[in-house]
């Protein structure tokens, strides 16, 4: 028997939880009813990944598939998930566990992304605009960063104006690399690439504020469970799937 084991992040909001497997369901039932499937947090919820682990192998399960809802291959992905899966893989040596990619690359999110930076400009066509395209980050790895700039030069092919990858959490601090490209001519725009709008997205705004109180951001929605994803994560479970059978 085959599960599949999603983990999310975890909130510190118990609605934006609940979104999220009310979201993951709706993945559920796209896939094969053979299928055990449940969903696991890493962080400010009971469900851990070993204690859903544990259910999935108590119910039979032989094979996991593990699938991060995440959007780039950063701590959580390659260090926090592989740490806590390695405990349950010592009590149960002989379940076979796959861990998927993370999502954020694929094509459902770059087009909610192109749609946010579009709808603004249709919006406010007599404006000239500057954009900024903002993840979560990390310092461990270059390859988000990387990824994230390949999009936001997509995107920027095809809004034409000036898109700008920016990480919270990279190399640089975000407040600099923003500052360097405001001027009086442009309005900027701020697309959050995060799955939903969390506590650092709180922060960014106030530190915006606080940094650069003579401006007004434009600060557009997160990908906000877009449907979109769905396809991008049933593609990876498929993938998964015919590895493991």
């Amino acid at each position: 028997m085959i599960g599949i084991l999603y983990v999310f992040h975890g909130s510190q909001k118990n609605e934006k939880n609940q979104a999220a497997m009310t979201f993951i369901q709706q993945l559920q039932e796209k896939l094969p009813t053979n299928l055990v499937q449940k969903t696991a947090f890493l962080e400010n919820h009971p469900d851990t990944i070993a204690v859903i682990a544990e259910r999935l192998i108590e119910s039979g399960v032989e094979k996991i598939i593990v699938v991060p809802v995440l959007l780039f291959a950063a701590k959580h992905a390659l260090v926090d998930i592989p740490a806590e899966l390695a405990h349950v893989k010592k009590a149960y040596p002989t379940v076979q566990f796959i861990q998927t990619k993370t999502f954020g690359s694929k094509k459902g999110s770059r087009a909610v992304l192109l749609e946010r930076f579009k709808a603004v400009c249709e919006e406010q066509p007599n404006d000239e605009m500057i954009g900024f395209l903002v993840a979560h980050g990390t310092k461990q790895t270059e390859e988000p960063q990387q990824i994230l700039v390949e999009i936001a030069s997509e995107i920027e092919q095809q809004v034409g104006y000036p898109v700008t990858a920016v990480s919270l959490k990279g190399q640089k601090n975000y407040l600099e690399i923003i500052g360097e490209q405001l001027d009086k001519e442009h309005k900027p725009i701020i697309v959050p690439f995060f799955l939903f709008d969390g506590h650092l997205i709180t922060i960014m705004k106030n530190k915006l504020a606080e940094v650069f109180p003579t401006t007004s951001f434009i600060i557009t929605p997160t990908l906000e469970f877009d449907f979109r994803i769905l396809s991008d994560l049933e593609e990876i479970v498929r993938e998964a799937l015919a590895c493991i059978q």
